[in-house]
């Protein structure tokens, strides 16, 4: 049996210099049908009906703990964030999502999710919150780990 387990940092800058560090926050990866850790089993039994690849995400104000059964953020406030990087080096997938001051709200934010063409892959409760003030910039490093 193998566990995938992953972490959230967040980093913000202003100026292009790095201004305050949030995380690491440890997240949920779902089990629904369909869904995270059953979207994984399903390609890996051949199953091409949802493609698997990590290509976007999104962040939310609602705090309410991941669980199992999660599809979706609870409170959307920005959805299909561009991954900015991708790559894996032995079991670990790292992940970056570098969102621009303009695209991103100056508002508290208390969740993060990862999705595969719309499906929630895995979803984070930012705790202490996030909260984005004017000018800055955000960098979202998640990382997840395969292990077993």
């Amino acid at each position: 049996m193998f566990n995938l387990a992953g972490v959230l940092s967040i980093k913000t800058f202003k100026d292009g210099k790095l201004v305050r560090e949030l995380g690491p926050f440890k997240n949920k990866v779902v089990t629904s049908s369909g869904y995270g850790r059953n979207l994984i089993l399903r390609a890996m039994a051949g199953d091409t009906t949802y493609p698997i690849e990590i290509d976007s995400a999104a962040v939310g104000s609602n705090s309410t703990a991941a669980v199992d059964g999660d599809t979706n953020l609870n409170t959307v406030v920005h959805s299909g964030l561009s991954i900015t990087n991708a790559s894996v080096s032995n079991n670990v997938l790292t992940i970056d999502v570098f969102v621009a001051d303009a695209t991103l709200t100056n508002v508290t934010y208390r969740e993060f999710g990862l999705f595969a063409d719309g499906r929630l892959i895995s979803r984070v409760i930012i705790s202490p919150d996030y909260t984005k003030g004017a000018g800055e910039e955000t960098l979202f490093a998640y990382t997840l780990t395969m292990t077993g």
